[in-house]
């Protein structure tokens, strides 16, 4: 392996543990709110790479002030990391899609 990619590979994974700190404080966080997340796509996958985001999908029924407080608590975590997120409401998707999102979550 050259120099770049050993670069690259450290970038990743400093990004990746990140990322992971963030979400474990998310997850803890909306639980302690009454708020039900799943952590789905690269990062459930342990493919997370340099440029992936984060995928969160939230559980649940979503009234505004709900809407709002999970949007919040997600930002608030992720804020100065530089590592964009994906924010799904299950409300807004089909039962369907959801299941779809969990399945390719593992």
């Amino acid at each position: 392996m050259n120099k770049i990619d050993t670069l690259i590979r450290r970038r990743a994974d400093d990004r990746r543990k990140t990322a992971q700190a963030c979400v474990s404080r998310i997850l803890r966080n909306a639980k302690a709110r009454g708020v039900d997340i799943s952590v789905i796509g690269s990062l459930a996958k342990n493919r997370f790479r340099v440029h992936s985001d984060v995928d969160l999908l939230v559980h649940g029924s979503t009234d505004p002030a709900r809407r709002a407080m999970v949007e919040r608590l997600v930002a608030d975590q992720l804020r100065g990391t530089n590592i964009p997120y994906d924010l799904i409401f299950a409300s807004d998707v089909s039962s369907e899609r959801v299941q779809e999102l969990l399945n390719d979550s593992v």
